[in-house]
């Protein structure tokens, strides 16, 4: 194993190079999935240490589990849209502080948004993320999870008391039956709580 290290100046991460061994069918797959993704095999292996330090690792230290699609939208249809509001607020509630604090260390605007950017990454969520305009106060999600109007529902009401601590304004949703379009706007200092 060989290692380069490669500092930079102006308060940017260090990185260095460094090679490893691997199977050759395991690299034959990454290779492939690069090349549909239309990115660098180095590319990809940086997307992959990323994931794992920054959510996976620590992902099953904050409760949260791999679980069919399938599972959870059965699991919604016994309930009608007001119980998936009241259940969606009561899970928050329960977890998204504690989550936030185990895989970011804070609980912050930011700390939810970075979480919540891997948890769609991490499930393989087709998503945009667009900040508005130059203050970066003003955060849009738009996702598709093709799991059905009451898991939108489900998702809205989730991220409405998850950004909650958070926000100036009244945090704006829209719902298809298999999307989410969800806008918030941090307070002013947008610290931790």
């Amino acid at each position: 194993m060989s290692i380069n290290s490669e500092h930079v100046a102006g308060g940017r991460h260090s990185s260095e190079n460094i090679s490893f061994r691997m199977h050759t069918d395991q690299l034959s797959k990454l290779r492939h999935e690069a090349e549909e993704k239309r990115i660098s095999l180095n590319t990809l292996a940086y997307q992959i240490f990323d994931t794992y330090v920054n959510y996976a690792s620590n992902a099953a230290k904050a409760g949260m589990i791999p679980i069919s699609k399938e599972v959870i939208v059965e699991l919604l249809e016994g309930y009608n849209g007001e119980q998936i509001e009241v259940i969606a607020e009561r899970v928050q509630k329960k977890i998204s502080k504690e989550v936030a604090l185990l895989l970011r260390g804070e609980y912050s605007f930011e700390s939810l948004v970075d979480t919540y950017e891997y948890w769609l990454q991490i499930g393989g969520f087709p998503y945009t993320h667009f900040i508005e305009g130059n203050n970066k106060k003003r955060h849009t999600f738009v996702a598709r999870f093709d799991m059905g109007r009451k898991f939108s529902a489900f998702q809205a009401e989730f991220l409405k008391a998850y950004f909650e601590p958070f926000v100036t304004k009244g945090i704006e949703s829209t719902i298809t039956d298999n999307s989410v379009a969800i806008t918030v706007e941090r307070e002013d200092g947008g610290g931790a709580v």
